[in-house]
C-alpha cells in the first residue's frame, strides 16, 4: 500500500515528462522501475509504449507526451488494489 507521500511523488513523476524525447534508462529512473520493464512496455504487442529510432541502428527514444498518455491510460484506481 502506497503512502500519501509516495502517491504524490508518483503523480509528480508521471506529470514530469516534458515535450522532448527520453531514453529508456531515463524513463526507468523517473518511474523507479528497472530498464527492462521499460523495454517490455515498448515491446508489448497489445498496447505498446510508442518508441522511435533516430536512425536504423540508433537507440530507442520515447516522446514525453507519449509517456504521459501511456501512463494515464494505464492508471489503476487504488480501491482495486
Amino acid at each position: 500500500m502506497l503512502s500519501t507521500l509516495e502517491i504524490e511523488e508518483y503523480e509528480m513523476s508521471v506529470n514530469s515528462f516534458k515535450d522532448r524525447y527520453y531514453r529508456p534508462d531515463e524513463i526507468a529512473t523517473l518511474l523507479r522501475v528497472d530498464r527492462s520493464t521499460v523495454y517490455r512496455m515498448i515491446r508489448n504487442i497489445g498496447d505498446p509504449l510508442p518508441a522511435v529510432r533516430i536512425n536504423d541502428k540508433g537507440p530507442l527514444r520515447v516522446h514525453g507526451k507519449d509517456i504521459n498518455k501511456y501512463l494515464e491510460s494505464h492508471k489503476v484506481r487504488p480501491e482495486y488494489e
